[in-house]
This record gives C-alpha cells, sequence and structure tokens, in this order.
C-alpha cells in the first residue's frame, strides 16, 4: 500500500513537496485554502516569477535553521523545472527566470507535472486542526476530515494575506507540537519619519542604505532608495527592512547619497559645485548630482533654507561640512514595521526540525517553504528556498529519507 502524504498548502513550496513525494511512489493529497492554488506564484518577480539565483551563498539568507545550506545545494532548480518541461533564462545578475518570462508558465508546470504524478488537488481546504492518532496524522478542515502516515504544512507564513498566507496555520502547528518563534514582515519597506520623507513622494535615487542599530552599521545595502509617505522603500531597503522590524525604534537608516565617492572625493566635489554654482539659488545647488527636489531639500536640512543663494548659504567650510556630513550619512529613524499586507515574506517561524525538515519530536510531520525560520533577501532566494525545502520534504515524507 502507498504511503498516503497530506501537505497544506498549494504554493510554491507544496506543490514542490507533492512532486516530490508522489514521484517516489507515495499517495498525495494537497490542501489549498484558497480556490486554485499557487496564487502567491503569480505575483512573484512582478509576474515573471524570479524562481531562482545562479549563486545561493548562506549570506542571502537569514533566521535560525541551521540546516538550510545543505538543503539548498542539494537542490538544482534548472534541472528541476527542465524535468516539469519549464525552461529558464538567467539575467546578468544571476536572477533566474521562465523562459517565457511569466509567472504563468511556472505554475503551468507544476500543476501539470503534479497532476501526472497523480497528485489530488482540493481546494477551499482551511487546516483548522491537525493531531496524531498513534501512527496517523488526523488533518481537519472544518466538518471534514482526512488521515494520512505524514503530513507536509507547507502553507507559507504571514506576509501577503491576500494570497491566503495570514499565518493562521502557526497555531495549529504550535498546538501540533511545532516551537514558533516571534515573526516579523521582512522585504518590505521601512517605516520612518514622514516629515523627513513625503516632501519626497514618488523620487528615487541611488544610495548606499545601512541599518544601524546602537550607533553601529550592522548591513548595508546599495541600490536605488524610493521615497514614499510614510517610508523609504526599493530593494535594498526591502533587504533591511528585517532587521529595522526586529529592532523597531532602536533601529535607525543611514543614507549615502554618494556611494560611488570616497569622503575626500565628495568634499572636492561639493567645494567645486559651491564656487560654480554660487550665485545660484541654493535649491540648484546640487542639481548636477541629485534630482533637484532631493538635492533642495538637503540643502534645507544642513542651512534651514534652500532660497538664498547657494554661496551666501555655504560661504565657509563649516556649512559645507554640515552638508557634506548629510550627504553621506543622513539618519532616518526608524518609527514601527510595515504591515504583512506590504511584506514579500515572513521572518521567523517554526525553529525545531531536524536536516530532513521533520519536526523534532513529532514522526511524520514536516515543515517547509516559508514556515520554516529562514527568509531570503530579494532576488530569487526566497523561491530557490521554497522547491529545495519542499523536494527534501516531500521525499522525506514518501519515507525515503
Amino acid at each position: 500500500m502507498s504511503r498516503r502524504v497530506l501537505v497544506i498548502g498549494g504554493g510554491a513550496s507544496g506543490l514542490a513537496a507533492a512532486i516530490a513525494a508522489a514521484e517516489q511512489g507515495a499517495a498525495v493529497t494537497v490542501l489549498e485554502r484558497l480556490p486554485r492554488v499557487g496564487k502567491k506564484i503569480l505575483l512573484t518577480g512582478n509576474g515573471r516569477c524570479n524562481l531562482g539565483h545562479e549563486e545561493l551563498k548562506p549570506a542571502h539568507y537569514h533566521g535560525r535553521y541551521p540546516h538550510f545550506a545543505d538543503i539548498l545545494a542539494d537542490f538544482d532548480t534548472k534541472a528541476f523545472f527542465r524535468r516539469l518541461g519549464l525552461y529558464t533564462r538567467t539575467d546578468s545578475e544571476g536572477r533566474m527566470y521562465p523562459m517565457s518570462g511569466m509567472a504563468a508558465s511556472v505554475l503551468d508546470a507544476l500543476r501539470f507535472y503534479a497532476e501526472q504524478c497523480g497528485v489530488q488537488m482540493l481546494c477551499g481546504m482551511q487546516v483548522t486542526a491537525l493531531k496524531r492518532e498513534g501512527r496517523i496524522w488526523r488533518v481537519s478542515c472544518g466538518e471534514r476530515s482526512f488521515s494520512a502516515d505524514a503530513v507536509i504544512a507547507a502553507a507559507g507564513g504571514d506576509a501577503a494575506p491576500s494570497c491566503g498566507t495570514d499565518g493562521n496555520l502557526f497555531a495549529v502547528l504550535r498546538a501540533a507540537g511545532c516551537r514558533v518563534t516571534e515573526r516579523k514582515p521582512a522585504l518590505c519597506p521601512v517605516p520612518t519619519d514622514p516629515a523627513l520623507v513625503k516632501p519626497l513622494k514618488g523620487l528615487r535615487v541611488r544610495a548606499r542604505a545601512s541599518a544601524v542599530v546602537g550607533g553601529k552599521p550592522v548591513r548595508s545595502e546599495t541600490g536605488e532608495v524610493q521615497f514614499t509617505e510614510q517610508a523609504l522603500s526599493g530593494i535594498c531597503m526591502f533587504n533591511l527592512s528585517r532587521i529595522a522590524a526586529f529592532n523597531g525604534k532602536k533601529a535607525q537608516i543611514s543614507l549615502n547619497l554618494l556611494p560611488e565617492y570616497t569622503e575626500q572625493e565628495a568634499r572636492e566635489i561639493l567645494r567645486g559645485l559651491c564656487k560654480q554654482r554660487g550665485a545660484l539659488p541654493a535649491a540648484e545647488l546640487l542639481s548636477g548630482l541629485l534630482p533637484k527636489r532631493i538635492g533642495e531639500t538637503w540643502v534645507k536640512a544642513a542651512c534651514g533654507t534652500a532660497n538664498a543663494p547657494a554661496g551666501e548659504l555655504l560661504r565657509d567650510a563649516a556649512q559645507q561640512e554640515r552638508l557634506l556630513a548629510l550627504l553621506l550619512d543622513r539618519r532616518f529613524p526608524v518609527t514601527g514595521q510595515a504591515s504583512f499586507a506590504q511584506a514579500q515574506v515572513t521572518a521567523g517561524g517554526v525553529q525545531n526540525l531536524d536536516p530532513q525538515l521533520a519536526v523534532i519530536g513529532q514522526r511524520g510531520l514536516y515543515v517547509c517553504g516559508e514556515a520554516v525560520d529562514l527568509d531570503g533577501d530579494c532576488g530569487g532566494y526566497n523561491l530557490a528556498w521554497a522547491w529545495s525545502s519542499g523536494a527534501r520534504a516531500g521525499r522525506a515524507a514518501a519515507g525515503c529519507k
């Protein structure tokens, strides 16, 4: 008799887990909360699905699950999808996309192959209870009940609740013996003082952004920063957001708007501009370096106004140094955390898992994907973890490891 495996969640990790278990001969059923599987996959990579990365360095992952690097190294994303009839393309930064450029192609490949493997997909199934009875696991979905030899929890985290991932399963997993750590939104904007960013709403600038905790930079990212009414956004801010969320008001964001230059080079540039544009309004001083409104805002922060001639406002070295200091290190306070609706991934999750992603002390129960206490940076790292952890859990649940 085939080993019965129930997969809770029909997202990226759940479908990978279902395929892996079915390929090993298990009878697999996927229980999906929404009317269809894979909704979140369709939204990834702005609809193009950044499904992996060429270099999965451990430094791009965060959390407290210690075995993640071995699981990532044991999985070949290109080969996996090629086996499903989907071919990939890698861009100059190492990000992997489907050749079609459409996330729907990725979901179709997963669905088609899962169906060919005999995976049964039941939608509209919200799990309300999970209990072990002897060697069998019983899963309740309201009035309906399912039993299996193994269960894989692949229902995601709290991020993007419109995709069905609102963290509702964590209470069920905790009751079943899982140790669930504190969870925070990650890959999201960083809230700050609206008075500092609202005047710049909609503008973007290249900068080196650093998360500062206790007065010390703990991580830096260089890239495009976007200003919104109440937050700092953009990919580099997304990669700093978990630090901001876990440290709250103890954290600050530092922006260096001249990351290509040394401090001395930046000083010489500013002195040159003060000489060259001294007769112009100070609002125009930095327009050759930065978007005009951003330059004007920085001058106002340093001098109190930008309405006088630049040469008048910045006539001595001390005033120039004040502006230089802001250009190289302007601090923005972290005032809270973004909502999970704004987040792409959840930081935190289930922690007590062995190398096969089995819950320690709970035979036959596995956790994979975003539900694990592991999250990655932008760039395909989280989907790479979803496929690889799902495949590892699926093989283990089928009794192969």
